[in-house]
């Protein structure tokens, strides 16, 4: 696993202990099956790692991260616009 890797997963842990993942997924209006279907994982895993009660590992975690950081830069874009207008 290189740095960037584990910088990752501690950054997607830290996200998912404060509820952030759950309110971006909801925020985006993505239900769970919808966002475990792009993390290409079971809604009930999803589920396991947006409730903590599992932490997600290996590629499914990149993944998942990705996903994260997509919904995210899409919610800034959202923001400016509505600031702007």
């Amino acid at each position: 696993m290189t740095k960037a890797h584990a910088l990752r997963l501690v950054q997607l842990r830290a996200a998912i202990s404060t509820g952030e993942t759950r309110r971006l997924r909801v925020a985006a209006r993505l239900s769970i099956s919808e966002m475990a279907a792009a993390c290409g994982v079971d809604q009930s895993t999803l589920w396991r790692w947006e409730q903590g009660k599992r932490l997600p590992r290996g590629e499914h975690a990149i993944r998942y991260a990705d996903v994260l950081d997509s919904l995210q830069a899409q919610a800034a874009v959202q923001t400016e616009d509505r600031a702007s207008a």
